[in-house]
């Protein structure tokens, strides 16, 4: 891992800032093609954080199915915004590429603003606020109200870049009756830090002790604790709050869902060989604990580092992956309630 600071100092942080600044709001049109899709962006209410929840919209050429059309929630990562997928990762173009060729079917991606808030509840200790219940709630709630969208799980797929892909993975498995795929691109995924440094709220300095060699021809990896950093603002407290991670991290969420049986969303999982911030560290582990629970999960290492220009590439694997796994739009099928269903935390009112 690199010195301190970690995401603080990407260097395209400063664009993504400029590009949420300076792009005008509003629908963007598709150039101009046999396609007509359209961004739109605008603002939702919510209730979890006290004020409107700021989302970008893309929405396919054509009428919808009768049953609407299938939804994926695409997240962003640190210092970004609801913009960023638009504006730097030029989603739109590849979804009417993908959509215009007959790879994959027509979806609705909404791409909300989680702030730098790791996709976690956090109003109580002073971080910037219940994103996880805003997430899983205020929005999915606003969107199927809003628009031509399905509401079954079948027509839901959550995904994400950076913390953005943590913030995917955590949300699916804190709800995975409501999403039937999650991916993860170049995930700020970490182990969660280990018990014995828990009540000095221990995370893992600049590069050391992740690799051990046992002879001369065998080295084996350790564990891939956080890192230390300003990167996690005060979303698990001031300071650092290793429990208060731990609980939240995906490995425990994981463990909590395979005990209660749940029926998993489909995963996918990819990263940079090159991640400059070593990044495949953690999806190499969660891939392997996945593998070691008998879940079948789809991973892929590609070339690349942690930049806009891999996931430019890598979206494209992500969506045909989502699009496999929705369930066709059938007339008649667009649900208004669920069942109770089996995974950890059930007793939780579905909406």
């Amino acid at each position: 891992m690199r010195p301190a600071s970690f995401f603080a100092r990407l260097a395209f942080a400063r664009a993504r800032v400029l590009a949420c600044v300076f792009i005008v709001c509003g629908a963007i049109a598709a150039p101009a093609s046999a396609y007509a899709s359209t961004v739109e962006a605008f603002a939702i209410p919510s209730a979890a954080l006290g004020r409107p929840l700021d989302v970008s919209v893309y929405r396919p050429d054509g009428a919808p199915p009768a049953a609407g059309w299938p939804v994926l929630y695409l997240l962003h990562g640190l210092h970004g915004c609801f913009r960023d997928w638009a504006s730097l990762g030029g989603v739109q173009k590849t979804l009417d590429r993908l959509i215009a060729s007959g790879r994959i079917k027509p979806m609705l991606v909404v791409m909300p603003d989680g702030a730098n808030s790791w996709y976690v509840d956090s109003a109580a200790i002073g971080g910037p606020g219940n994103y996880q219940t805003a997430m899983l709630d205020d929005l999915p709630n606003a969107i199927e109200r809003l628009l031509p969208a399905q509401r079954e799980r079948g027509g839901r797929a959550i995904a994400g870049l950076s913390m953005g892909g943590f913030g995917a993975l955590r949300l699916a498995l804190t709800r995975p009756d409501r999403y039937v795929a999650v991916a993860s691109l170049s995930g700020a995924i970490w182990q969660n830090a280990p018990s014995a440094g828990l009540d000095r709220g221990a995370i893992r300095d600049a590069d050391g002790g992740y690799f051990r060699r046992v002879d001369a021809a065998t080295v084996v990896s350790g564990i891939d604790a956080p890192p230390a950093g300003d990167h996690f603002g005060a979303a698990f407290g001031v300071p650092f709050d290793a429990r208060r991670f731990n609980a939240a991290n995906v490995f425990t969420l994981l463990a909590q869902q395979l005990r209660a049986g749940a029926e998993l969303p489909a995963i996918y999982l990819t990263v940079g060989d090159h991640d400059s911030h070593d990044l495949w560290r953690g999806s190499i582990a969660f891939y392997e604990t996945l593998m070691a629970d008998g879940v079948d999960v789809d991973f892929r290492v590609t070339g690349g580092d942690h930049v806009w220009a891999l996931w430019r590439q890598s979206i494209e694997d992500a969506l045909v992956f989502v699009d496999s796994k929705f369930n066709d739009a059938q007339p008649g099928k667009i649900a208004v309630g669920l069942p109770t269903p089996k995974f950890a935390g059930a007793a939780a009112t579905i909406k």
